[in-house]
């Protein structure tokens, strides 16, 4: 009887972390479609030529934004759309850092944590999107321009 219950449990523990596999690689599907699709994309209509990181944007429209190299090793981003469009590609020196970007967050607004820190894409260019608690624990979201670091927008008290 106890070998039964043995069989029985390991059989379950199996079937667990096999569907939950199962369930994780048909989930994360779609994103690795798009992204790769958004790599094509870029080889094809971009100077990048080496890609050091892939990244989501779901702003008014959707984006993968991809960072890399071109031949001469300078840094660049390119914006890709998920719909049709035209992809929008910057060299990093055009723009402020992530850390002028989380400073001038810091400076502004004193958050009690920040929760993620990214490019993407709206109607006035590229920016920063960063998401951070308050003292009080709101969610709030602040919008810096990815050229200047100005203020564009910012959504507070969630």
């Amino acid at each position: 009887m106890k070998k039964v219950i043995t069989i029985v449990v390991v059989l379950f523990i199996v079937i667990g972390v096999t569907s939950s596999v199962l369930i994780y690689q048909i989930s994360r599907d779609p994103l690795d479609q798009e992204a790769d699709m958004a790599l094509k994309r870029v080889a094809d209509e971009t100077a990048i030529v080496k890609v050091e990181n892939t990244s989501f944007y779901n702003g008014s429209k959707s984006y993968v934004v991809v960072t890399g190299e071109n031949n001469t090793k300078e840094k660049l981003i390119a914006w890709v759309p998920k719909k049709k469009g035209d992809i929008v590609e910057k060299k990093w020196a055009d723009g402020i850092t992530k850390d002028q970007a989380i400073n001038k967050l810091k400076d502004e607004k004193k958050p009690k944590e920040l929760l993620s820190v990214r490019l993407g894409y709206e109607s006035v260019g590229p920016v920063w999107e960063m998401t951070y608690l308050d003292q009080q624990d709101n969610l709030n979201y602040y919008y810096l321009l990815f050229s200047t670091g100005e203020w564009w927008r910012k959504i507070e008290n969630l």
